[in-house]
């Protein structure tokens, strides 16, 4: 049976002679205890060292018997429970009123993604972190006070007020809901019962609807212009090298290269683990591509350089957004990085004719059943015959 006690811990006397008073929740004959803002002198014990009762009668009777009738209220439940279960639960009902602040808790998540390096993700956090402030014109906001009005105020907010586009709209809105749901899940206890953010708003919330994307593809001829496009400026030449190295590989995205590429005498095949998917995928995102001999001239030119170059991938990146637009303007057309794992995946299908099943095993989406994947080895080889495919249409372009 649980007891709840008010007590001191003699070892924990304070340098000016008093106590904590602290609330003892023993179970199972373990106590636990849970500090109270209440200090005590010696004058307030008795004979035995323990506090008076006529201390606790006034100072702590009233919590005492809260705690108790809120133990009382778990019945059965109790005898499956450890006296940390019952300090977790009492401390989680002091703060059911509590307002927690979403703002507060985006701005801690930035600071997470950045030191786990989702540089990507941690950005988008922080841009609704900032939209969210603008918008409510508020330091603090409530997780109690977003309801789906408020969603529906938001997003028009963002459509009309910061003239963002439908897609872009609909991206910051998946990452509000992603983070609001990741809050419920850290706050909320069901197994004791507790619930500080009890509503999910956005299970009202109807996205905006999604708008048909652009495409994202370059013919042969582009890409070629592409790669023959030359700059005396570092930044536009390393852009557009960079591209070119992400289309001979697949579509090797810019922050693999940058973490993964970092030995100019790597040849022959690259294994590696996409930074995109693989805390999201059992297989951890693995995939391996040829390097054939035009992306081999590229990592001996920058592999090892960039990093030592770049301190980090936020500034790599910048690199490529900076120099796009002057390059763009040069070639009469426009192109990203995303361009190029766009255009390769188009020019396997559609000038090479290789099986949507071989190009998305090529580009490393999910496909197939997890549970027969179990039983099969990766067959890299189709990677290899898809990759050499488009790289040979390239080399026929740039002869004829």
């Amino acid at each position: 049976m649980a007891t709840i006690n008010a007590v001191i811990l003699k070892h924990q006397m304070k340098r000016d002679g008093t106590w904590n008073v602290k609330v003892c929740v023993n179970h199972r004959s373990t106590p636990r205890y849970i500090e109270t803002n209440n200090f005590v002198s010696k004058e307030m014990l008795d004979s035995k060292g323990k506090l008076k009762k006529a201390y606790i009668d006034k100072f702590l009777a009233k919590q005492l018997t809260e705690y108790r009738d809120r133990i009382s209220l778990l019945g059965k439940k109790v005898d499956f429970m450890t006296s940390s279960d019952l300090r977790t639960y009492l401390l989680s009902s002091d703060n059911s009123n509590k307002q927690i602040d979403i703002l507060e808790n985006f701005n801690a998540r930035v600071v997470t993604l950045h030191a786990a390096g989702r540089y990507s993700s941690a950005k988008c956090v922080e841009v609704v972190c900032g939209h969210l402030k603008n918008f409510s014109k508020m330091e603090k906001i409530s997780a109690i006070l977003v309801n789906s009005s408020f969603l529906m105020e938001f997003e028009s907010y963002l459509l009309n007020n910061i003239k963002l586009s439908p897609g872009s709209v609909r991206t910051y809105m998946a990452v509000f809901s992603k983070e609001f749901n990741l809050l419920r899940k850290n706050y909320n206890n069901p197994a004791i019962e507790s619930f500080p953010i009890p509503f999910n708003p956005f299970d009202y919330y109807t996205p905006i609807k999604k708008s048909v994307p652009k495409r994202r593809n370059l013919d042969l001829q582009r890409i070629i212009s592409i790669s023959r496009f030359k700059s005396e400026s570092y930044p536009e030449q390393l852009t557009v090298d960079i591209f070119m190295l992400s289309f001979f590989l697949c579509g090797m995205n810019p922050k693999d290269i940058y973490v993964y590429l970092t030995n100019p005498e790597k040849s022959g095949f690259l294994q590696y683990s996409r930074s995109k998917i693989k805390a999201r995928r059992k297989d951890g995102g693995v995939t391996n591509v040829k390097i054939p001999e035009e992306a081999q001239v590229l990592i001996e030119k920058y592999a090892g350089v960039i990093q030592k170059r770049y301190s980090s991938l936020v500034i790599f990146h910048k690199t490529f957004y900076r120099s796009w637009k002057k390059i763009n303007e040069a070639l009469g057309f426009k192109c990203t990085m995303y361009y190029a794992r766009h255009s390769f995946a188009n020019i396997a299908r559609a000038v090479c004719k290789f099986s949507k099943d071989d190009v998305s095993f090529a580009l490393n989406h999910k496909y197939g059943s997890d549970i027969t994947d179990v039983y099969i080895e990766p067959d890299w080889s189709v990677v290899h015959k898809v990759q050499m495919g488009v790289t040979e249409e390239f080399r026929k372009g740039v002869i004829e």
